[in-house]
């Protein structure tokens, strides 16, 4: 087969999987309709307690993949406190760091005055069960553990409400 011929199927082959819409990654996005079941955790809360997201079923969770350095994140931010403090009784906020220590998440959150609950990824374990690829990385788990939802960047003021609300 010549050149040209291989690279002709290849592009075809390519195209066919892109136009079927496999995924080559573990979580893709879940539309509303769909449910998956969300893969469990354990993470460190900031008092160095464990938090695991089975401790979490009968109330929804918004939660969101993050890092100090990622301006996407931070400029979402505002958004989450916003939402956490109108949604904060209803829904658990589980805020993921990813990249940071105590010490230094500490100093973020209050040079911030943001005061949802931060817990700290120190091993990576929970952002690998979720296959995060980018951040932040935002899902909505519904009250019986599924994920509803799921959102790959920063979301704005509306589309933050809306994908906090999602979840009732």
């Amino acid at each position: 087969m010549s050149t040209l011929k291989k690279v002709i199927l290849g592009v075809a082959l390519l195209t066919a999987v892109a136009v079927s819409g496999i995924h080559f990654f573990d979580l893709p996005h879940v539309a509303k309709a769909e449910t998956t079941a969300a893969p469990s955790f354990t993470v460190t809360d900031m008092n160095g307690q464990p938090v695991s997201l089975a401790s979490l079923k009968g109330k929804p969770v918004f939660l969101n993949f993050w890092a100090t350095w990622c301006p996407p994140c931070v400029g979402e931010m505002p958004d989450i406190q916003r939402a956490y403090a109108k949604y904060g009784d209803k829904i658990h906020f589980v805020i993921v760091n990813i990249d940071g220590t105590k010490p230094d998440v500490t100093s973020f959150m209050e040079n911030h005055a943001f005061s949802f609950p931060v817990v700290l990824d120190t091993n990576g374990s929970a952002a690998s069960a979720y296959a995060v690829q980018a951040i932040p990385t935002s899902y909505i788990i519904n009250a019986d553990g599924n994920i509803i939802d799921s959102h790959v960047g920063a979301l704005s003021a509306d589309d933050m409400e809306s994908f906090v609300t999602s979840a009732f």
